[in-house]
């Protein structure tokens, strides 16, 4: 959580600048709130704050006069906003002197405020992940440089860590890589620890994936059968595939063994088999079949969805995936064949109305890694389920009340900028009519139907991702943060940081 500091002579300024802004739910502690430039020199100094927001005349040291000294203070300085009823050219002028970009003047707009917070917040946030990423730089200097290598990012490393890397393969006979795939929350972990404990390093990759380099084979095979014993303790059984990757001499040579590991690793997760890690040279032999699904299977399994036969396009889909199985097919034709699946169900959807926006959860999806044989199967079985459901709708709605397609528009266009007339031109219906009639209907107006329809889907969201809360604002359809927190509240009674907390406290 980010620290400001609240400067301000006047009583009713000051209790004006801490209330005016929910600080908390936008990430912000208040560390001092000063009555002088003397009191927030001193706050400044105990606290260093992020952000100060100082009047420009008070008593003793006045505002610029605290920006000057909080500027020489053996510190990184904080932002400063600088609010002033003095419109003088001079102060300005001396603020931009001192590094100041917000200069606002009283009474501040609510319009210029929230975007000046909005653009400090941003910029205090990303100096934050650079932070984060020079502090993982210092301390995992040659793991962040091995990472880099095995995923192909560069082909020889800097000097000093090819110097390290020398030195160390000097003191050793040999280097053996272990590859894990599985989701990432569980496999990190782990990996990490028990990498730690026997003096090994710890690879941290892109995606749902890491990897552990030893130096002998011998501590190889012990160290792989912890990590597969860490992740089968759950109930639900083996949460990630482990394999060994061939010996090499060179800490250089690691990405020929990360490249036979990790093509075992992730065959063995896809089809989700028992046992316990992975001997790569033997994985090797296994041979998969690179075999298609004869074009009639699909085009049958489409049919059945087109024409609403719910039972036959479940078969049609089971004896896919069944075939997948039997015949061991290669993860990669299967996955292709799943993203041909979902192309031509989204393409069905649109020949009836529908947008591929409504299947974005679905593309995600087949972005990320891992993905066993079986989740596979049961996202195109969402898929197709909510495919066959919008095409019902669409074959009911030609015969509904106009009111009802209103509400059918309204739940597939909440998150864009509607007003009544818009829609009523739309279904060619008069406007005040369609906002009487919708209330009589409804109990409710139009526009508090679509805030409704908002809500509950940030609701579903603050539960479901870990989305920050001013994106799930923006993608719901509000374009202003304080308008979306009024409406939320309005109807949870809670902020949505508490509304996540709750949920995920009772869950």
């Amino acid at each position: 959580m980010f620290k400001v500091v609240l400067a301000d002579d006047e009583t009713i300024a000051l209790e004006g600048l801490r209330t005016l802004t929910d600080w908390e739910e936008l990430g912000f502690e208040i560390c001092g709130v000063c009555e002088n430039g003397e009191e927030a020199l001193t706050a400044v100094t105990e606290c260093s704050p992020d952000l100060v927001i100082t009047d420009i005349r008070m008593p003793g040291i006045d505002g610029l006069e605290l920006i000057k000294r909080a500027r020489q203070l053996d510190m990184e300085p904080p932002i400063f906003i600088v609010l002033s009823g003095y419109g003088e050219f001079e102060y300005a002028r001396t603020a931009i002197r001192y590094g100041v970009r917000h200069y606002l003047l009283k009474p501040v707009l609510e319009a210029e405020w929230e975007k000046a917070l909005a653009a400090i917040t941003d910029e205090l946030e990303t100096r934050m992940k650079q932070k984060t990423q020079q502090n993982m730089l210092a301390n995992q200097l040659l793991p962040v440089a091995i990472a880099r290598m095995l995923e192909g990012q560069w082909t020889e490393p800097e000097e000093e860590i090819a110097e390290q890397m020398d030195r160390l393969d000097e003191a050793v006979s040999g280097w053996t890589y272990i590859h894990v795939d599985g989701p990432k929350s569980s496999i990190s972990e782990v990996c990490r620890e028990l990498a730690g404990s026997v003096g090994a390093l710890f690879i941290d990759l892109s995606g749902n994936q890491a990897g552990i380099v030893v130096d002998s084979s011998a501590r190889a095979a012990e160290l792989a059968r912890r990590v597969h014993a860490e992740l089968s303790l759950s109930g639900n059984g083996v949460k990630g595939a482990v394999s060994i990757g061939p010996s090499v001499r060179s800490l250089r040579e690691l990405p020929v063994s990360y490249m036979v590991a990790a093509r075992a690793a992730s065959r063995h997760f896809f089809y989700s088999e028992p046992g316990g890690p992975i001997d790569s040279a033997t994985n090797a032999r296994s041979e998969l079949s690179y075999n298609l699904p004869s074009a009639e299977l699909t085009e049958e399994l489409m049919s059945a969805v087109e024409r609403l036969q719910e039972q036959k396009a479940w078969d049609k889909l089971k004896e896919i995936f069944r075939m997948f199985k039997q015949n061991r097919t290669a993860p990669e034709v299967v996955q292709m064949t799943s993203v041909d699946i979902m192309l031509k169900s989204i393409e069905l959807v649109q020949e009836f109305g529908g947008t591929a926006e409504q299947w974005s959860d679905s593309f995600d999806f087949f972005k990320t890694e891992p993905k066993s044989l079986g989740a596979l199967e049961d996202t195109l079985r969402v898929l197709l389920n909510s495919c066959m459901g919008y095409i019902k709708q669409h074959k009911e709605r030609g015969s509904e009340h106009p009111l009802i397609r209103v509400e059918y528009f309204l739940k597939d266009n909440y998150s864009k900028p509607l007003t009544v007339k818009e829609i009523a031109e739309r279904f060619y219906i008069n406007p005040v009519y369609l906002g009487q009639a919708f209330i009589k209907k409804n109990g409710i107006s139009i526009l508090e139907y679509i805030h409704n329809l908002r809500i509950e889907q940030a609701q579903k969201r603050l539960i479901e991702t870990g989305e920050t809360v001013r994106n799930i604002a923006e993608n719901v359809g509000y374009v202003h943060y304080h308008h979306f927190l009024r409406e939320f509240e309005k109807r949870t009674a809670l902020k949505p940081v508490a509304y996540r907390n709750q949920a995920h406290s009772e869950g």
